[in-house]
């Protein structure tokens, strides 16, 4: 990151990106978005260039759309919020931040890419815990931080961390906190989030049936209609299907 980028991260406190990083993260709303845009190209053969050689009347393919950009509105606010920079008033020296850095990457297992007097970037490596890793960004200030962690958007696109973006920050401060507070380190010994605790079961609630809904809407695409249709359908089971498979992953891993 240049000095450019930072002064402007530092003003919008909003995460840049470049711009494969930028279509990585809303990777999801293009996803959600094929079955809306096909539909689109669809109406336009219909209507304008008088091509369209599907069965399906312009209302059924509008009306087949319509449950897919829900998703698609909701997912762009989200990804867009998990930008934002969040601001924690502390201070500290420069040898006190480079010794929790230390400490959280033995910790956590980060990997440095940058760390100065300006700024810290790390990422944490995909370790079988349902997250592809993450990208760990905190600007240092003259009175304090600014601090955000988002999934990594230089590994395969993934809209869950399973609680690893607040994992890294807040184990981040909590060391920052105990070396100024002159606590020694200690051996840490990582107990597992539990995996049916009331948060997850009720992201599970919310995109089992989700993910049942889109996999029955890409199986009626690809047996019932054109090939941009069976292009979408064959994409969104595969994307639900990687997500279930971590899932289920998490859960085997824990017992």
């Amino acid at each position: 990151m240049n000095r450019d980028w930072i002064e402007n991260m530092k003003e919008t406190k909003r995460l840049k990106l470049s711009f494969w990083q930028t279509v990585s993260h809303y990777f999801i709303v293009v996803f959600f978005l094929l079955i809306p845009i096909f539909t689109l190209i669809s109406v336009f053969e219909i209507y304008v260039t008088k091509t369209y050689d599907g069965v399906r009347s312009t209302g059924e393919l509008l009306r087949f759309s319509l449950p897919w950009i829900l998703p698609a509105i909701a997912f762009l606010f989200i990804q867009r919020y998990r930008l934002r920079f969040k601001k924690i008033l502390i201070d500290y020296t420069d040898e006190e931040f480079k010794e929790a850095v230390q400490r959280t990457s033995k910790e956590l297992e980060w990997t440095i890419d940058k760390n100065n007097k300006t700024y810290l970037r790390a990422n944490r490596p995909w370790n079988w815990t349902g997250s592809w890793g993450e990208m760990i960004t905190i600007i240092r200030l003259k009175d304090g931080l600014l601090t955000n962690s988002i999934c990594d958007p230089d590994k395969w696109t993934s809209v869950v961390s399973y609680g690893w973006n607040r994992k890294n920050i807040r184990t981040f401060l909590k060391n920052l906190n105990e070396v100024k507070d002159g606590t020694p380190l200690k051996n840490v010994v990582e107990i597992p989030e539990n995996e049916w605790s009331l948060k997850r079961i009720t992201i599970r609630l919310l995109m089992y049936p989700l993910s049942a809904i889109i996999i029955a809407a890409g199986l009626f695409a690809i047996y019932n209609s054109t090939l941009r249709g069976t292009i979408a359908g064959i994409a969104g089971i595969s994307f639900v299907s990687i997500w279930i498979y971590a899932d289920i992953k998490m859960i085997i891993k824990q017992k």
